[in-house]
């Protein structure tokens, strides 16, 4: 529109410079001749004129770092004008992802000498992720209207969505992860000066362990189960590899594994099961519902890049001292992630596996995904649905 009316000025005053030099030309009148040299000399004063001006506006942007995905939050531009010449029609354009960051409709504000206004325009990120967002350039009509001029803004431009976490009442890990009297621990990081539950003997225990008084009372063998950090330890592997889709379907999917990771994570921490949250090159370790926040902060900014989750995986398994509890969140099942799972869970490692389809879901996924469900492997199917169109 902007653009538009920009043309018609400039189509409008050609038409009238063109008539005028006509006029001068068969007439010979000083007074066209004059005409004519002010219609071209006043558009190149009022470019030169308005240049300066512009240099005098002071802009300023209140920007939120963070916002939560869906919610309505509004970016506000404070516009000053140092100078004694009134501004008509000072406006901006904003840097944004179209496909994730909707933008309301605004209006070019005028402003009156030494005058202050400002921009409210309200906005809304329609899915989670670190987005390159804020205020780009600030425009100024000049006084003939024939020119649209730019001036640079040099501040933040970016802001932060923040993932939805669902509350999770159950998700089947292991039948022994819920009982601190069948769990498994790592005798390293016990507190022996807290005793978490007590449980009957078992060949490998030391006998230091054992519970002579509730021995003696029950005439069987009982040991002491200590408080331990890497009580239940579950391993939560998000497969962060960038998806070959229309930026909208591939938004929606990686949206849709980050918040079911998280929010798996939150139901262990909140069930006392310290948590490893993996992605391609990170670990992020929490072992209490008050270090939730940095698994929540990581996984908001996580940029899902080419690497795949099979190294995450591997490493996972071939660096662990015991038993490991892991979760898969995967949009691409393939024949090598396969061969570890069934590798890991043969050498006694549980391991479950949530697949995500994708819009058009590869054969050999949907092949993996059935042999591991018909195999009674722990697996959760979550079908493809499309985006919803986004609205402001």
């Amino acid at each position: 529109m902007k653009m538009r009316k920009l043309f018609v000025n400039r189509f409008v005053w050609v038409v009238i410079l063109l008539g005028v030099v006509a006029g001068a030309y068969f007439s010979g009148e000083r007074i066209m001749f004059v005409s004519a040299f002010v219609l071209v000399v006043l558009p190149m004063v009022s470019y030169a004129a308005m240049y300066f001006l512009l240099r005098g506006l002071r802009v300023s942007v209140v920007q939120p770092a963070s916002v939560m995905k869906g919610a309505e939050a509004t970016l506000l531009i404070n516009v000053h004008n140092t100078t004694f010449v009134p501004l008509s029609g000072v406006d901006v354009t904003i840097t944004r992802d179209e496909d994730a960051i909707i933008v309301s409709d605004f209006k070019a504000v005028d402003i009156s000498p030494f005058g202050t206004d400002a921009l409210e325009i309200p906005f809304e990120i329609t899915y989670r992720g670190h987005y390159d967002f804020g205020l780009n350039d600030v425009f100024l009509m000049d006084f003939t209207g024939l020119f649209r001029l730019r001036r640079r803004f040099s501040g933040d431009k970016t802001i932060t969505a923040l993932p939805q976490v669902t509350d999770i009442s159950h998700f089947p890990l292991t039948m022994n992860l819920m009982t601190q009297a069948s769990s498994r621990y790592d005798i390293r990081d016990e507190d022996y000066s807290t005793i978490s539950d007590i449980r009957q003997y078992l060949p490998t225990d030391s006998i230091k362990r054992v519970h002579w008084k509730l021995t003696a009372k029950r005439n069987e063998w009982l040991v002491k189960n200590f408080s331990s950090n890497a009580l239940n330890l579950v391993s939560i592997i998000l497969d962060s590899t960038r998806l070959n889709l229309d930026p909208r379907e591939a938004y929606a999917l990686e949206d849709a594994l980050v918040e079911n990771a998280i929010s798996i994570a939150k139901f262990c921490i909140n069930k006392n099961m310290p948590v490893d949250f993996l992605t391609a090159g990170q670990k992020v370790a929490a072992k209490s519902p008050a270090d939730f926040d940095v698994i929540y902060q990581n996984a908001a900014r996580l940029q899902f890049s080419s690497t795949d989750c099979h190294s995450t995986l591997a490493h996972e398994l071939n660096e662990a001292t015991g038993f490991v509890n892991a979760v898969i969140i995967t949009t691409n099942l393939t024949a090598p992630l396969y061969e570890k799972i069934i590798s890991g869970t043969n050498n006694g490692h549980y391991i479950a596996v949530m697949y995500f389809q994708q819009p058009i879901p590869s054969e050999e996924s949907e092949k993996i995904y059935e042999a591991l469900a018909s195999g009674n492997m722990p697996c959760f199917l979550r079908p493809w649905a499309p985006p919803t169109p986004a609205t402001f």
